[in-house]
Parts: structure tokens; sequence; C-alpha cells
């Protein structure tokens, strides 16, 4: 199965049902946390339009055209570009969709130094994915109640 080519950009009319993903995929972790108000569930549609206008979104869409998949990242001033909020819908993980969307969403900047993102310590399929497409740990933190791993990759095709 060629999965990038299933990826393409999200368009306005997608935000609604890129949240709706959101949040299914981001009750599974909620609930392995028992935290449910984390920001992912918390975010509103206008939060996800303001995303839209500063980041690049990508959906990862099936055959039938329904949205399963989604990434997002911006580029800060000091050339670092900020990957987040990697979901894909919780029946159909562990089928490469998520490592294809972070080497994909990569691609959009390959002139920034370096990649980073975070994520949380009790989301060990999440920290395996991102250990296993080359992020590495530089730090650990506390925030809001959630224990956080902030993790990086250096630029290799600049």
């Amino acid at each position: 199965m060629e999965l990038t080519s299933n990826m393409e950009r999200v368009k306005e009319c997608d935000l609604q049902a890129v949240l709706s993903l959101q949040k299914a995929a981001f009750m599974e972790v909620a609930k392995q946390m028992d935290k449910y108000d984390i920001p992912p569930l918390l975010q509103s549609i206008q939060d996800i339009r303001n995303d839209f206008g500063t980041c690049i979104i990508l959906k990862y869409v099936t055959e039938e055209k329904q949205i399963v998949g989604s990434v997002r990242d911006y580029i800060s001033d000091d050339h670092i570009c900020h990957i987040g909020k990697l979901i894909v819908h919780p029946d159909f993980q562990n089928q490469g969709i998520g490592k294809a969307l972070m080497y994909e969403i990569e691609k959009y900047f390959p002139s920034c130094l370096k990649f980073t993102l975070f994520t949380g310590e009790e989301t060990h399929n999440t920290l395996y994915l991102y250990t296993k497409v080359g992020y590495h740990i530089v730090c650990r933190n506390e925030t809001d109640g959630i224990n956080l791993i902030h993790m990086e990759k250096e630029n290799c095709t600049k």
C-alpha cells in the first residue's frame, strides 16, 4: 500500500472532520492518562481555524475519502519546525499512517535546522513511533499535571 498517495493538505472545509478525529484519537490518550482536560480535547473549531492560518496541516485519507490521520507543523523565526497533534483514528493505528505523516510533514520545511515535538509520558506507542522515525528525548517536564517528553530531530536534508 502506497501511503503517501493518500496524503493531502487540509482544506478549510476539512477542519471540522480533523477536529472530530483529533478528539476521538486524544480521547484514547485521555483514557490512558485518566485525565480528560488535556488541550487537544479542549480545542475548539476556532482554535483549529487559527492553526490553519499559521500551520501546515496534512490529512491522510482512505480510498473512501475518510480522513483517518492528520499532523500539523509550523516553522518559528529561529528556523525550528514545531510538529504537533499527530493523530490517527484508533481503528487505523499500527498501519504505518503515523509514520508516513511524520515523514511527509518534514518535507514541507527542507531548510529548517531541526524538528521538535512533545508527547505525554504515558503515550508509549507515540513515544515509540517518534523514536523510530529519528527523534530523541531532550528533556522532560510537567505542565498542568501532564508529564511531557520533549523530542528533537536534526534536519538531515538541508
